[in-house]
């Protein structure tokens, strides 16, 4: 079960208080301007798009330094409200002059939450680069679902429009190569004990990772898809997804990948059918160039079928929630503290954050964790079908943590849902049912629209 923590409210403040200090550091900055997939995706769904911004008031929350809000500057915006809470405003408005946009760029230095329009005044379009690690890890779509309902119009556009996360079973060698096996032999020693250690330490917190798309054993599934202008606040609390997938590359099956897309939609007809405008996408799939954010693997770090009974808990405080598996039930759960883009620098500066001797002498194996290391393959053969349930939950206490359960399923036991992907015969009949029924909808509105 996951593990809970308490904070009392002064460590809430500090906590929000360091995540605002942290974008003070332009080092963050320069990672995610510097990140091209990631700005130029929202470079090119502005000027593609410069209906939506011309002659528009607008705004972008979290700006940064300033360069989305510069973009909708230059697509012809006419007024664009910079929303920053860190202490970067003032250089915004500083940026705006040197770009003869101070007349445009209007800079507003507070929480969006906060925020008060000069006659209730609403906006054309928001833009907000809010996503974190696997989309919700830092949770800023709580501000910008805030500043879609107080201040967006009703014909109002949202950028990005949709965000969708997708998992997929994969192999990890070239981590455990890295950061597991390497402790087989060290300068001729046997050191298999911090091996082990090491192991279970991965399978605790989900991993940011490059993961190459030969290491996909399976195609993707979407897990969960946000349309953000109508997304309420309750759908991004609490989600659970079932899934069931065939494998189509055979392999050692040691972990999910999860990654996220999200879409710019800005196409529109005109009075005569005819399509104008643009859709962009940003994606940080492992068939994409990287981007910062990278991907995150969920590690099991033994064969989720045939590992020895174990259980590992570690303190709370250390940012970790517990491990519980046996032989029929396998579960993953990972407690993540809020990880900002200051962190995703120290992640880019040390591509492998080192657990603080302290914080692990506080973790407490039940077991020898060398019992879990008699197999770190589980090999799965072409056309298996393989299962997990995945469930998110948003913290009470601070809404940009999340606590992400992972759990096994064994595809000839648990139910499959209606709609599922896989192999399974039982599945393939009904796709096929489902498929006919489309068909025959379609059908029947053609003649419809026929008789009408």
């Amino acid at each position: 079960m996951p593990l809970s923590s308490h904070p009392t409210p002064e460590m809430e403040a500090d906590s929000l208080e360091n995540y605002f200090t942290s974008y003070e550091d332009v080092e963050i900055h320069r990672l995610m301007v510097s990140d091209a997939p990631r700005t130029q995706a929202y470079a090119d769904a502005i000027s593609k798009n410069k209906h939506l911004f011309n002659g528009k008031v607008v705004m972008d929350v979290g700006a940064g330094t300033g360069i989305l809000s510069l973009f909708m500057a230059a697509a012809g915006a006419k007024k664009v409200y910079a929303v920053e809470a860190s202490g970067m405003a003032p250089l915004i408005q500083k940026v705006s002059v040197d770009n003869n946009f101070a007349d445009i760029i209007h800079v507003i230095h507070d929480k969006v939450e906060n925020v008060k329009l000069p006659g209730d005044e609403k906006v054309d379009v928001i833009v907000s680069e809010w996503m974190g690690f696997y989309l919700l890890h830092e949770s800023m779509l709580n501000s910008v679902i805030y500043a879609r309902d107080n201040f967006l119009s009703d014909s109002g556009t949202m950028f990005p429009s949709e965000a969708r996360i997708y998992a997929c079973p994969c192999s990890l060698q070239s981590l455990y190569e890295e950061q597991i096996t390497f402790w087989d032999n060290v300068y001729g020693f046997n050191m298999s004990a911090v091996k082990g250690f090491a192991l279970k330490s991965k399978t605790t917190k989900p991993e940011v990772w490059l993961v190459s798309e030969s290491d996909l054993l399976a195609e993707p599934v979407c897990i969960k898809s946000f349309s953000l202008k109508w997304v309420p606040g309750d759908e991004i609390k609490f989600f659970t997804s079932t899934t069931f997938v065939g494998i189509t590359r055979s392999g050692p099956y040691q972990g999910l990948c999860l990654w996220f897309e999200c879409d710019f939609d800005g196409r529109d007809y005109d009075e005569d059918g005819n399509e104008f405008g643009s859709l962009v996408t940003l994606s940080t799939s492992p068939f994409s160039p990287p981007t910062h954010w990278k991907q995150t693997v969920i590690v099991f770090g033994y064969g989720a079928s045939q590992s020895q009974p174990h259980n590992l808990e570690c303190d709370e405080e250390n940012g970790a929630n517990g491990v519980e598996t046996d032989t029929q039930n396998s579960k993953n759960t990972e407690g993540n503290e809020s990880q900002t883009k200051h962190e995703r620098v120290q992640r880019e500066k040390k591509d492998d954050c080192e657990n603080k001797t302290e914080q692990n002498s506080a973790q407490k194996v039940k077991t020898d964790a060398r019992e879990t290391l008699t197999d770190f393959n589980n090999l799965v053969e072409e056309d298996e079908v393989v299962g997990w349930k995945l469930a998110m939950s948003q913290s009470e206490e601070n809404v940009r943590h999340y606590t992400m359960t992972v759990e096994m399923l064994d595809p000839e036991e648990s139910e499959h849902p209606m709609s599922c992907p896989c192999p399974n015969p039982r599945c393939l009949i009904i796709a096929k049912m489902l498929e006919q029924e489309m068909e025959d909808m379609e059908l029947i509105a053609e003649v419809d629209d026929c008789i009408n």
